[in-house]
C-alpha cells in the first residue's frame, strides 16, 4: 500500500503544478493609467439575489495611482469627491466606440438535417 500512496501523492503534486502553470500563463496584468476610465466592483451586491443586477458600477476616472495597488477614483461629475479603492476591484471601461459590428457572417452547411 505504500507504493499506492506515493503514486497518489505524485499525481496530486503533478496536478497542482500543472494547474499553477496554467493560471500563471493566463494571468492578465492590469495596466492602469491616470485619466483612464474604469468600472468598480461592488462587493455588497453579492448578498442581494438577482441575476440581472450588475456588480460593476461606473465609469469612474482614475485621478491618482498610489503604491500598493491603491487607486484614487473620481466620478464622471467633476464636482464629485475622489475616493480610494483597491486596484484589484477595478477593470478598464470599454465604451461603445470600441464595439465593432459585423454586417455579414458566412455560414457553411455540410448537409441538411432531417
Amino acid at each position: 500500500m505504500g507504493s499506492k500512496g506515493s503514486e497518489l501523492a505524485t499525481s496530486a503534486m503533478w496536478y497542482k503544478e500543472k494547474t499553477n502553470l496554467w493560471h500563471d500563463k493566463n494571468l492578465r496584468v492590469k495596466e492602469l493609467q491616470v485619466g483612464q476610465r474604469v468600472l468598480l466592483f461592488q462587493s455588497r451586491l453579492k448578498l442581494m439575489p438577482g441575476k440581472l443586477k450588475s456588480k460593476w458600477t461606473g465609469p469612474y476616472a482614475i485621478v491618482v495611482l498610489r503604491t500598493n495597488i491603491v487607486v484614487e477614483l473620481q466620478g464622471c461629475d467633476p464636482n464629485s469627491a475622489p475616493f480610494m479603492v483597491n486596484g484589484h476591484w477595478v477593470k478598464p471601461f470599454r465604451d461603445n466606440s470600441e464595439v465593432h459590428t459585423v454586417d455579414k457572417i458566412p455560414m457553411r452547411t455540410t448537409g441538411v438535417l432531417a
